[in-house]
């Protein structure tokens, strides 16, 4: 390996080859297994999140529903700064929005036909919200690591909704 860079380490390369696979159930109409991955996805980076925040153990017992609410109560109670500056309280809650949709289309297959084009719709709705939750997260911990090192502080997700 030449000097200066560095080989991935595990962590990444699983966080790569999971985006890559939701991008490629995406691709090849696997609609519910994009909503699945993106959930896990969603839900590493809320406790990865979490843990920096709290420095507590019992934050990677949480669920998806506890994750999203604990990283609501610390914007709203603005223990956290870095995420008052980098996450647009929107973001939650479409997030949680988006969870509960899941979780009702998952409800729904048991009981009744569930369209492709609604599981579609959540997939792609998932893939434009994890694209937002994954940069703000990570410029949540990166400010939280290193204060003051990123280039554009601001992430106005609201200017970018469609």
């Amino acid at each position: 390996m030449k000097a200066g860079k560095k080989k991935p380490g595990k962590e990444n390369k699983e966080e790569n080859l999971s985006e890559h696979g939701a991008g490629l159930a995406f691709k090849h109409g696997f609609y519910l297994e994009t909503a699945w991955i993106l959930s896990a996805l969603f839900e590493k980076k809320a406790k990865n999140v979490l843990k920096l925040i709290e420095n507590d153990p019992k934050t990677g017992n949480y669920s998806f529903e506890q994750s999203i609410k604990r990283i609501k109560y610390h914007h709203q109670a603005g223990h956290v700064p870095q995420l008052g500056e980098f996450l647009d309280p929107g973001l939650i809650d479409r997030m949680r929005l988006w969870k509960n949709n899941r979780n009702s289309m998952l409800t729904d297959m048991i009981t009744i036909h569930v369209s492709q084009q609604r599981m579609e719709r959540l997939a792609m709705e998932g893939i434009s919200i994890y694209k937002k939750w994954s940069k703000s997260l990570k410029n949540v911990k990166n400010e939280i690591k290193n204060p003051g090192r990123l280039a554009d502080p601001q992430v106005n997700i609201q200017e970018n909704e469609e």
